[in-house]
This record gives structure tokens, sequence and C-alpha cells, in this order.
């Protein structure tokens, strides 16, 4: 049951990242529907994967 609560809730966290970061990119100028709409996203969300990545791979020193 736990298992299946995690899952929806992190899907829709994903759905509500996805809708800030469109946000963003239209606040930059940006038309939704356009390359540039896109790659705006992708390059959110690719800098998002790097700050996981480093997170993830940063030693932990906690004992």
């Amino acid at each position: 049951m736990r298992y299946w609560l995690a899952v929806a809730l992190s899907v829709y966290l994903s759905g509500c990242q996805s809708v800030e970061d469109g946000d963003r990119c239209k606040e930059y100028g940006f038309e939704r529907g356009t390359t540039a709409f896109a790659v705006c996203k992708q390059r959110i969300d690719m800098m998002r994967e790097r700050r996981m990545d480093r997170s993830i791979d940063a030693p932990n020193y906690d004992y």
C-alpha cells in the first residue's frame, strides 16, 4: 500500500515540476509550442538531473 502511495505522490509531484518549468520558460519570454520553448524546458530538466547526479555522487560523511 505504501509503495503505491509513494508512486502516486511522485507522479503527482513530477507533473507539478513540469508546469512550473513551463511557467518559468513563459516568464523568460518563450512562446508555448515553439522549439525555443521546448529547448528551455529541456535545459531546465537537464540542470535538475545534473544536480541530482551531483547530490548522489557526493560523499556522505555522516556516520
